[in-house]
């Protein structure tokens, strides 16, 4: 069997480090005086050790010591020694380390989609955050303002103007620490640009289709219109901040979330679907004023409107029969 030739340090499925080994033995820890140093604090100064096991020659990883232990990973099991195979991995801290021979078989080569220079994505220029911030502070302030009917309310609008600038930051920082585990990069300007983005469309969303529905003279279906709408907007903000935190595939990462996108619209209108929709006593009509002109369809008159509630006291007496 061949000697294992290269330590890899993994970051997810894919590789943060490589180093060949040559010369035995090899220590790893997280001090200086260490052939191989990880950037781990759960990984003790002096952790363990690659050397060469005398009576057969073997390579072997030694743990030497450490706080919290090394472990092997498949099957998971605290260990003290292990004779080193092709693509064995063993954990310590939160660090996975896996060990490869020189002849290991690699992936087939990818071809080029576009054989053209890469150019960063929008949300990573140094102003797609501030900017698209600012964007989003503008749009809540004058929702804010043009939905108020009454006397100025000042608190409301440095409401309007703190909320969103708070909400953009606790969200970019959750995101980024994700990042920062799997990637051990932060992308705090790209998620917070996506944040901000994903904000407004919580005011153009629904103003869309509002106008949309009014427009059109939409029926009762229209609440899945506002489904759809709502869930390819949460789609497409959870898949570029995916796109910072996991290295998949752009189809495989679509693919997972339409899946989880479809089965959290199915739950959410789980009662309407199976026919257990609750009574509810708030009157389903569009609060929001939009001009006549805006009407492209003619809605339904009067007469239809009443036409079509004469079989409602039928039904609201067979709700009320024992």
């Amino acid at each position: 069997m061949e000697e294992v030739s290269y330590l890899e340090v993994l970051e997810g499925d894919a590789v943060h480090a490589r180093h060949r080994l040559e010369r035995f033995p090899v220590t790893v820890g997280r001090g200086y005086d260490n052939d191989i140093i990880l950037d781990d604090p759960k990984v003790s100064a002096s952790h363990l050790r690659v050397e060469r096991r005398e009576e057969d020659g073997a390579l072997v990883v030694r743990d030497v010591g450490s706080r919290n232990g090394t472990f092997r990973v498949e099957p998971w099991a605290r260990l003290a020694e292990l004779v080193l195979e092709d693509d064995a991995r063993v954990a310590v801290g939160d660090t996975v380390l896996r060990f490869r021979t020189r002849t290991h078989a690699v992936e087939p080569t990818l071809l080029t989609a576009v054989p053209v220079a890469p150019r960063a994505r929008i949300f990573e220029r140094s102003f797609a955050f501030p900017a698209a911030l600012a964007m989003a502070v503008v749009a809540f302030l004058l929702y804010e303002y043009l939905t108020s009917f009454r006397k100025t309310d000042w608190g409301a609008l440095a409401v309007a103007v703190f909320a969103p600038v708070f909400l953009a930051f606790a969200w970019t920082s959750v995101w980024s620490v994700s990042s920062r585990v799997a990637r051990r990069r932060f992308f705090f300007g790209a998620h917070g640009a996506i944040a901000s983005v994903a904000m407004m469309g919580l005011l153009v969303i629904p103003l869309g289709l509002t106008l949309v529905t009014y427009a059109l003279s939409l029926g009762s279906w229209v609440r899945w219109l506002y489904l759809l709408g709502y869930l390819g907007w949460m789609g497409a903000v959870l898949f570029w901040h995916l796109r910072y935190v996991t290295r998949w595939e752009p189809r495989r990462l679509a693919a997972v979330l339409a899946v989880i996108l479809v089965s959290f619209g199915a739950l959410t209108q789980a009662d309407s679907l199976l026919g257990e929709e609750h009574f509810s006593p708030w009157l389903p009509f569009e609060r929001t004023l939009l001009p006549p002109t805006f009407q492209m369809v003619p809605a339904k008159s009067v007469d239809a409107f009443f036409e079509g509630t004469n079989g409602l006291q039928d039904e609201v007496d067979a709700l009320v029969k024992p």
